[in-house]
């Protein structure tokens, strides 16, 4: 299941849906850059993360993934046959109110792998 994560109005909301969703099980997968990179360099994260992973209170498990851009390059409507690099880091449990700060932690997770 896909959908996108609602800016400012309906965050409230988005997160009660994230909620809803982590109760009944559910891994959710994020790409807290807001956007697919040209070369797949890592852009700084966006606060939405540390929103998000500050609010639910549930793990966070840093993710890598190399060459994606390769397959599913940023201006492409369909992927394409290849290879990615796939990293997975250990379970990270995030609070604070600076929500920033929190992304940043995550950022740096990701970064290190």
């Amino acid at each position: 299941m896909r959908f996108p994560f609602r800016r400012r109005k309906l965050t409230r909301q988005s997160l009660r849906y994230l909620g809803e969703l982590v109760s009944d099980n559910w891994s959710i997968l994020f790409f807290p850059e807001g956007e697919r990179t040209e070369a797949g360099e890592i852009k700084p994260f966006q606060p939405g993360i540390g929103l998000i992973a500050a609010r639910l209170g549930v793990p966070v498990v840093p993710i890598r993934l190399r060459g994606l851009e390769k397959i599913l390059h940023r201006h492409a409507r369909w992927p394409r046959p290849g290879h990615v690099e796939i990293a997975f880091g250990s379970p990270l449990r995030l609070k604070g109110q600076d929500h920033a700060a929190v992304a940043k932690q995550v950022e740096e997770a990701v970064r290190a792998l």
